[in-house]
């Protein structure tokens, strides 16, 4: 993947983290699974593992879409240093 398709990719990474709907689905959904962990009874591990590993799981989808915004900053920051070292041989030729 090239740099102009990473920046692509972090801008829409950046839409969804930054959209209300997920705002809101995100908090719903941690809430719920903590909340499950919270109220289960002693003899409920599997209850409890089963909330954290789905847990552990959205984290991970999140940490993706956040580490895809932070490549495309630095794809970003690649493509405006390639062009201004291009720049001052444009002007000669």
């Amino acid at each position: 993947m090239n740099d102009i398709e990473q920046v692509r990719r972090a801008e829409q990474a950046r839409a969804i983290l930054e959209s209300p709907l997920w705002i809101e689905a995100w908090e719903l959904y941690r809430t719920r699974l903590l909340d499950i962990i919270e109220r289960a009874d002693s003899a409920s591990v599997d209850v409890v593992m089963q909330a954290k590993r789905l847990l552990v799981a959205g984290t991970a989808a999140r940490t993706h879409l956040e580490l895809l915004v932070n490549n495309g900053k630095m794809s970003a920051e690649t493509i405006r240093i390639d062009g201004e070292r291009k720049e001052p041989w444009n002007m000669k030729g």
